[in-house]
């Protein structure tokens, strides 16, 4: 089983330091858990800025274009999960997939994807205007992707993880790091509004979709560290802030949005067999031998059952890890949805 998970966001928002981060902290492992590459030329292009970003203070370049690399993901030296990791430039959000080859391919991605990490400023949240930090954050665009391709559409019988990042926590104004962020939380689902809006409704008794099949949560982390960096300039209009790093970074918190994404998705995919195979079981009891043997789509049903079998049962020699990703992710998430 390989996961696919989508990064993407408005431009500036952090994603590229945010990849890089994640990728350093994990590459040696952290909590028990490592990342490893399929290829080893990919951990070290991943690598290389990073140690350019720490040794001369010099924040990475954006991402440009489209990068689609593959790891594997391991727990105590276990094997958990292969996975892909999807990164977009930012503006690639904006603009209609029949003006842009990289706009269609993202459209193509969020369709296929298991799981989505959406980055967005938490300094541009906290103090720009609300109207100011939806457009800056893409958070209408974001909506508007997801709810066409995975909230109302044919994919909305399939569900997806979605982990809201909010990046440069360590410059936010005291206020809102007061009491665990919780300005920030309240400020950051009303920007996302629609997203969050959609999971609040999942919750109604009314409900056909279960809120299992769309778990999400919400983070504040920082790629330096509190107090390695400064703003130099608070930017206005399409102008972003300018921050200065002060001291070698220190990432905070990174892992734990990716844990609960792939940790996540893994238990709704578990939850989602169960239920299959046991509606399949139900219906297997129901018909003769007779019917057994016919074919469906090339196999017995009898053989469709054993097929169905054998993937829970994997999941179900997974199901240690997978709570071991889900304990330590849920040690710092917090529900999109109070």
């Amino acid at each position: 089983m390989s996961l696919k998970v989508t990064l993407f966001g408005g431009t500036g928002q952090g994603k590229t330091t945010y990849t890089l981060a994640l990728l350093y902290m994990m590459a040696s492992g952290i909590d028990g858990f490592r990342i490893e590459a399929k290829d080893a030329d990919t951990t070290t292009k991943y690598l290389n800025p990073w140690r350019d970003f720490v040794m001369a203070k010099r924040w990475p370049a954006p991402t440009m274009g489209r990068r689609e690399d593959e790891f594997r993901l391991l727990f105590q030296n276990e094997f958990v999960t292969d996975f892909r990791w999807v990164d977009y430039q930012g503006g690639a959000i904006n603009v209609p997939s029949d003006e842009s080859e990289e706009a269609a391919q993202l459209h193509a991605d969020i369709q296929e994807s298991n799981a989505f990490i959406i980055v967005a400023d938490a300094y541009i949240i906290a103090t720009r205007p609300q109207i100011e930090a939806e457009l800056l954050t893409s958070s209408a665009y974001i909506f508007n992707l997801l709810n066409n391709y995975k909230f109302r559409g044919p994919g909305a019988e399939s569900g997806v993880t979605i982990t809201l990042v909010l990046t440069k926590a360590d410059i936010l104004p005291p206020e809102y790091k007061a009491d665990n962020y919780r300005a920030l939380y309240e400020k950051a689902r009303t920007v996302f509004r629609g997203v969050t809006q959609f999971i609040a409704e999942l919750r109604a008794p009314t409900s056909r979709i279960p809120p299992w099949m769309y778990p999400a949560a919400i983070l504040p982390v920082s790629i330096v560290g509190d107090g390695n960096a400064s703003v130099i300039d608070p930017g206005q209009g399409y102008d972003l802030a300018t921050i200065s790093l002060d001291r070698s970074p220190m990432p905070e918190n990174i892992h734990y949005p990716f844990l609960y994404a792939i940790g996540n998705e893994l238990d709704r995919i578990a939850l989602t067999l169960e239920e299959q195979e046991q509606d399949l079981a139900a219906r297997l009891n129901k018909l003769n031998r007779n019917v057994l043997n016919k074919i469906l789509r090339g196999r017995t049903i009898r053989e469709l059952h054993q097929e169905r079998q054998a993937v829970a049962a994997r999941l179900q020699e997974l199901e240690p890890k997978i709570r071991a990703v889900t304990s330590v992710a849920n040690q710092k998430m917090i529900s999109l949805v109070p």
